[in-house]
This record gives C-alpha cells, sequence and structure tokens, in this order.
C-alpha cells in the first residue's frame, strides 16, 4: 500500500470567548487534503516545530480572521487590528523551518500573507483605504460562493494553470500581498489586487488567497494536485 503525504495543518486557536481555551479547524480543510490524497494532522501550538517537521511531508497554513503584526513586514500599523501573536509565531516558525528542509508549503488567505511576509515581502494592511479603486474583497455572504474573477498573470513552477485563463474565486480578505523580488505574482483581481504567489526559488511554496478547501472554483483542484503531489514527492526522497 502507498503511503499518503502527511499534511500538518495549522489550526486557529479561541482563548477569549469559549470556556476552556479551544483549537478550532473548519472540516472542509481536511476533507480537501483527504480528497486530494494526503493525511491531514492537526498541529497544536508548541515550541515542537522541529518535531512536527520531522513527521510531516508538507505545511498547510489555513486562513483566519486575524491580522499580522504590521513590524513583522517593517511597518507600523495605521489602524487597531485584531491580532493572534501566538498562533503566527507558530506558524512564522514552520514556515521558516520548512523552508529551509525544502518541504512544500501552501498558505491560504492569512496564510498566503504569513507566507509573503516571510518570504520578505510586505502588505497593503486595509485594501478599501490604500487601493484606488478596488471593490469589496470581503464580501457578506457564504465563502462557498464564488463572486470575483482572477487572471492567471505567470507561468507556475509547480501548479499547472494556463497563462491568461481567467477564474471566478471566493476570496475573503480586507489586506493583500504586496510585490517582492522573492516571489512571483501568480494570479491577481482586476483592481490589480494579488491573490496568489510562488516563491521564486527553493520547493513549492504557494499563497493563494481565497479558499480552495470549499472546491467552489474550477482551480481550486490545480491548487491540491499541485501542493499533494510536491508532497509525494517531498516524502518519497526523504522516506
Amino acid at each position: 500500500m502507498t503511503r499518503k503525504p502527511i499534511i500538518g495543518v495549522t489550526p486557529d486557536i479561541n482563548d477569549i470567548g469559549a470556556p476552556e481555551t479551544e483549537y478550532l479547524l473548519r472540516k472542509n480543510y481536511a476533507d480537501a487534503v483527504l480528497s486530494a490524497g494526503g493525511l491531514p494532522i492537526i498541529l497544536p501550538f508548541a515550541a515542537a516545530c522541529d518535531l512536527y517537521l520531522q513527521e510531516i511531508d508538507g505545511l498547510l497554513v489555513t486562513g483566519g480572521m486575524f491580522d499580522i503584526d504590521p513590524q513583522l513586514y517593517r511597518q507600523l500599523a495605521r489602524k487597531d487590528f485584531v491580532m493572534k501573536p501566538e498562533r503566527t509565531a507558530f506558524e512564522k516558525a514552520l514556515i521558516e523551518g520548512a523552508r529551509d528542509r525544502g518541504m512544500p508549503i501552501l498558505g491560504i488567505c492569512n496564510g498566503m500573507q504569513l507566507l509573503a511576509v516571510c518570504l520578505g515581502g510586505g502588505l497593503i494592511q486595509d485594501i478599501p483605504s490604500e487601493v484606488e479603486g478596488a471593490f469589496e474583497h470581503k464580501p457578506a455572504q457564504s465563502a462557498s460562493i464564488t463572486h470575483h474573477n482572477v487572471e492567471i498573470v505567470s507561468r507556475s513552477r509547480h501548479l499547472d494553470l494556463a497563462p491568461d485563463a481567467l477564474h471566478s474565486v471566493n476570496s475573503v480578505h480586507h489586506q493583500s500581498v504586496l510585490p517582492a523580488d522573492s516571489y512571483n505574482v501568480l494570479a491577481a483581481a482586476s483592481d490589480s489586487v494579488i491573490e496568489a504567489l510562488e516563491a521564486r526559488e527553493g520547493g513549492f511554496a504557494v499563497g493563494v488567497q481565497w479558499h480552495p478547501e470549499y472546491g467552489a472554483s474550477e482551480i481550486d483542484d490545480a491548487v491540491w494536485r499541485g501542493f499533494l503531489a510536491a508532497a509525494a514527492q517531498f516524502s518519497s526522497n526523504i522516506r
């Protein structure tokens, strides 16, 4: 029996509204990994990043309704933000460790933004006030529904994406990634907001601003197939 690649999945944390601190992870993240041929393992926050990385074949950094501390990308906060420093520090350590090992990384939504920061990039702190002519990227509707198009603007090293193709996606965010020399922009919205990126060097390190775990877009399958193929290759090289 062929061994399935083990995918470490980062959860969110609720230490305010619950009677006891709890980890949170939407079921569709795990379902998407399983459907794509992987074995999802939730990674509790701990100073055990090296131990986790010894056991997994790919890292999935999930989304969340919070913001990354602007100091991490050399900016000062221009408004009040909801931040989760414990989660961000944990995920940052995982991303940096995975990059050192050449381990595949997929960042979704906030996970894409943190991946960009770890690669040396920065963020637009608030799309509505900083991007002239931007449309609403955080609509009041379910993420199971697509609501705007992205265009594939460059060829990926790892994903099977046709250049110049348009795809309808379900992004839900108020911040976005700035361009940087360390990654290529894979997809952008019509208002210039970056919607996908890929590290220019090293192994698979891809971020998507939308939520492929819902399977709402025809592009989502290519994202999962590419990620799991890279994780399977990584596993075969080290096991």
